[in-house]
């Protein structure tokens, strides 16, 4: 019988700490991606390599992308390891989401019967939630770098006057809320995509959840592609200085 869980399933324990499924998948991602960029180190001397030519493509496409928000290459390569990081982790992570052995292929014995062994990372609010968290405080980095400590305060701390209080109230909402609109977004589009396909194949198991799995591929690199995005354009926002001129590094 179809069975659709909100939060992740534990499948092990080891000691006091319990671990889930998507957590073991994220740990597989990121063993994954970790493999992908020793290879790339070892053999990115190589010419003529197809793997090395791609990663290097991707990259440059990367670094262009970001040049063309900052308009400052200094700052991109700076950004450049959190952008990616961001985007291949995420992207990864849904793709291999829609492999065998995501949606309901392998399963695991546990005292609570059988349960999924592998999920997407991404369909779980605590996994959005920290790279939200990892977002926002590089965003608070680069803006403490850039503007100087005592400038990043006056933002949300003006005491010049009843409005400029105000105002500085509400922008240390909007950096708060920030974290929430990152992680909720994810996670929905992630979790909405992954029901949608297990009651498809479900109900019609043969030929007709391919053009959904298709669609799903496209979600989750576009979905990957808004997060990093979104945290290179904060990030450019944020290192402007509340009058309009730009500072120099203060750190």
């Amino acid at each position: 019988m179809l069975q659709i869980e909100l939060q992740p399933e534990y499948i092990a324990a080891i000691g006091g700490l319990h671990i889930t499924n998507t957590f073991l998948t994220s740990v597989l991602v990121t063993i994954l991606l970790a493999l992908i960029s020793i290879s790339f180190r070892i053999e990115r001397k190589k010419r003529g390599n197809i793997f090395v030519n791609t990663l290097r493509v991707l990259i440059y496409e990367l670094l262009k992308f970001i040049d063309s928000v900052t308009k400052d290459r200094n700052l991109s390569k700076q950004l450049l390891p959190l952008v990616a990081s961001f985007f291949l982790f995420i992207a990864s992570a849904n793709i291999l989401a829609l492999i065998p052995g995501f949606l309901g292929s392998l399963f695991v014995r546990t005292p609570q019967g059988e349960l999924p062994l592998l999920r997407s990372p991404n369909s779980d609010l605590t996994t959005t939630v920290a790279l939200a968290l990892v977002s926002v405080l590089a965003i608070q980095f680069f803006s403490i770098k850039t503007l100087g400590i005592k400038t990043y305060l006056k933002k949300f701390f003006n005491f010049t006057g009843p409005v400029a209080l105000v105002l500085g109230f509400f922008e240390l909402l909007s950096e708060i809320v920030k974290v929430f609109s990152f992680s909720f977004r994810l996670f929905g589009n992630i979790f909405a995509g992954e029901v949608l396909l297990l009651i498809i194949a479900f109900l019609v198991p043969y030929l007709i959840p391919l053009p959904f799995m298709i669609l799903e591929v496209f979600v989750g690199l576009i979905q990957a592609f808004i997060f990093a995005a979104l945290t290179l354009t904060f990030i450019k926002t944020s290192t402007f200085h509340p009058q309009g001129r730009k500072h120099k590094s203060a750190v």
